[in-house]
């Protein structure tokens, strides 16, 4: 009986670590300060729309970035995400100056406030597929806990079922 309760309990403690885990990068305005040279480290709302988390870099320098291989708690992702964009030259905003001369400028590269951009992510391109994020790892978790106590409810404790000999 103790052994379904432990894997409930193990579950129920990945799923409270992996929302922890969900929330936006902390470090990542500090590292685009850094490796682009910037006095000031850029507000979280450069990439995120509304309060950082799992799913909320819907900017268009943000999404850019992750079409350019920037994912969470990867600096080096980042940085590599970065180079990236000034190579090309990239501007997410369409206002005819390259995301990081904006950036270098103080200004931002998603336009300016209020006004409509498109994004260049999500069905207007078709490119890539969503990662696998601590989310997938919760439900996975909470499968096998429950699998593990279904298996353990079809047969009593301690007691291994009986080989048949031919």
């Amino acid at each position: 009986m103790l052994r379904p309760r432990l894997l409930s309990l193990l579950a129920a403690s990945l799923a409270v670590l992996a929302t922890r885990a969900a929330g936006a990068t902390p470090n990542f305005p500090d590292v685009v300060a850094s490796h682009l040279g910037l006095d000031a480290a850029p507000p979280c709302t450069l990439c995120h729309a509304g309060t950082p988390a799992r799913g909320t870099v819907t900017t268009p320098f943000g999404a850019t970035l992750r079409t350019r291989g920037a994912v969470a708690y990867d600096e080096a992702a980042l940085r590599l995400a970065l180079d990236a964009l000034a190579a090309e030259k990239k501007d997410s905003d369409g206002d005819g100056t390259p995301d990081i001369d904006e950036l270098r400028a103080g200004d931002d590269p998603n336009g300016a406030a209020g006004e409509v951009t498109t994004p260049e992510y999500g069905c207007a391109i078709g490119r890539g597929t969503p990662a696998a994020g601590p989310g997938t790892a919760v439900v996975v978790a909470l499968a096998l806990a429950l699998a593990g106590a279904r298996r353990s409810r079809r047969r009593p404790h301690g007691r291994r079922p009986a080989l048949r000999r031919a």
